[in-house]
């Protein structure tokens, strides 16, 4: 199927043209319950890509970004020769806008403009538009399906992010005009241990307890880079990976491993009352 896509996408490009108008293929719509700083987050966050929407992107290498958007080189998946892309997002914030070009590879020629328009503190409306050059006309309605299903699939990502990040971001604030707890019993020793990985909440953040080499160890479940979550990663040799960026943090340390300048927010030290059993998170302030 993705060498038949590829063929029939390179006819499309091959085809001599008259004119250097682009063809409005679609639109998609919808309404999400966020607001335009996170959408426009998510807009010129490229490293989410192959990791988030794997099914879609198998890698993609950034050659540009800054608040400006993005140029990167990027594979479909699963990865081929017949699918790679040179890609280039740009924002403008001014007219709530940003525009997908495919400058080389396969879609080259396609351009897709996206407006996101607020209706409420907590809510926009994405309009997008899906322009291809040279598409013979019987297939529009074979691209404007394929798109419509494609873009559904990838804002049902892409909420999951946004709302999360936002949801993160309020308890941040929250924590900040509260008294923070200086200590709370998370239970006997005994019955933590039989249920862990043990998720626990600490002045309005969440943790997860875990047992590195005999000793119990909490980390914080949002990632430094975007607050992704951690909650579900496996902790294989103390080192844990963020499912949306595949940022990798050793637990002992809180460092990243993987190559980018940030670590993970100091977590509550863990003491055990050894008279009671019990387990106890400490205020950490380093």
């Amino acid at each position: 199927m993705a060498f038949a896509n590829y063929l029939v996408d390179l006819i499309r490009r091959i085809t001599p043209s008259f004119g250097s108008q682009l063809s409005h293929i679609t639109t998609y719509t919808r309404e999400l319950p966020i607001n335009l700083d996170r959408m426009y987050e998510n807009a010129i966050d490229w490293e989410h890509l192959p990791f988030l929407h794997s099914s879609t992107f198998s890698e993609i290498d950034v050659l540009e970004s800054g608040d400006w958007g993005w140029k990167a080189n990027a594979f479909l998946t699963p990865k081929s020769t017949f699918n790679s892309m040179l890609l280039e997002l740009r924002l403008d914030r001014n007219k709530n806008r940003w525009i997908t070009k495919t400058l080389a590879g396969f879609g080259k020629g396609t351009e897709i403009w996206t407006h996101a328009i607020p209706l409420g503190p907590n809510k926009i409306k994405v309009i997008v538009d899906f322009y291809v050059p040279k598409l013979p006309a019987f297939l529009k309605a074979k691209y404007a399906g394929q798109y419509n299903a494609l873009y559904a699939q990838l804002y049902d990502e892409d909420l999951w992010m946004m709302a999360r990040r936002q949801a993160q971001l309020n308890k941040l604030d929250k924590a900040k005009t509260t008294a923070p707890e200086t200590t709370k019993v998370l239970g006997k020793l005994g019955e933590l241990k039989a249920q862990l990985p043990f998720t626990f909440e600490f002045n309005h953040q969440t943790y997860r307890l875990v047992e590195l080499a005999d000793t119990l160890v909490a980390h914080t479940l949002s990632c430094p880079h975007m607050l992704g979550p951690l909650q579900d990663a496996d902790v294989q040799g103390g080192i844990l990976v963020c499912p949306w960026h595949g940022y990798q943090f050793d637990l002992k340390t809180r460092k990243c491993i993987s190559g980018q300048r940030c670590k993970l927010a100091p977590a509550p030290l863990i003491r055990i009352d050894t008279d009671k059993m019990e387990v106890i998170a400490l205020i950490n302030n380093r």
